[in-house]
């Protein structure tokens, strides 16, 4: 196991001096998260499947690795002892691989939510949307398939915000995880990524539906 973790450890040290090293000239991010996109940071070499296999390793040395992969220095509430199994399948970008511990850790019910550039909190996930995700803007298709914190504010045309909540609520996850500003008719959604993924491709089929005038209705002429 201490193998397996050193692997890691080393693999994501690689991974940063090499990209640094190896393209000086562009201006590339000096962290990462799991809303990067492959722009953000120079190519990389992916971290070979199974090279994670943990069985029952302790949260303390899972937060370790995120904060080496990352970048990022951890900040860490009072957690629940959770124990943390996991073993990588098909090969991954640092990216992957921080949107994977995203979603175990969201099972172990634990949140990491991004704390401006340089720091990620890591936090019980009830608590998760009242420590101000990050509010990230990429298309719904762009967005990560997993459980990473983030907000959404949307703006709608033709459905109104505060009937749209009861039709999204089966999408949610997190607690209080919508908000509707009747007055500007705007839609704030703070969730996992995954879950606004669906719930802003959902909008969006709302939206054009709500925009079409209901076909006229004719009467027979007896």
């Amino acid at each position: 196991m201490k193998k397996t973790i050193a692997l890691v450890v080393v693999a994501s040290s690689l991974w940063l001096a090499g990209g640094c090293a190896t393209h000086p000239a562009q201006a590339y991010k000096q962290t990462y998260s799991s809303f990067d996109l492959p722009s953000d940071h120079p190519p990389e070499t992916l971290m070979a499947g199974g090279t994670m296999n943990f069985q029952g390793v302790s949260l303390d040395t899972v937060l370790i690795i995120y904060q080496q992969l990352s970048g990022r220095t951890v900040i860490r509430a009072s957690l629940p002892d959770a124990k943390i199994t996991l073993r990588t399948q098909s090969p991954l970008s640092r990216v992957q691989a921080l949107q994977l511990f995203d979603t175990v850790l969201a099972q172990n019910g634990i949140a990491m939510v991004l704390c401006g550039d340089n720091a990620v909190k890591a936090v019980p996930a009830n608590q998760a949307v009242s420590e101000s995700p990050p509010e990230i803007a990429l298309p719904w298709e762009r967005l990560p398939v997993s459980s990473s914190c983030m907000m959404r504010t949307v703006q709608l045309k033709n459905l109104q915000a505060v009937y749209a909540i009861p039709l999204l609520a089966p999408l949610s996850k997190l607690p209080n995880s919508m908000i509707a500003i009747q007055d500007h008719n705007l839609l704030i959604l703070r969730d996992y990524s995954a879950n606004i993924r669906q719930e802003l491709q959902l909008l969006e089929k709302l939206e054009l539906n709500s925009g079409h005038s209901p076909p006229p209705v004719v009467k027979k002429v007896k």
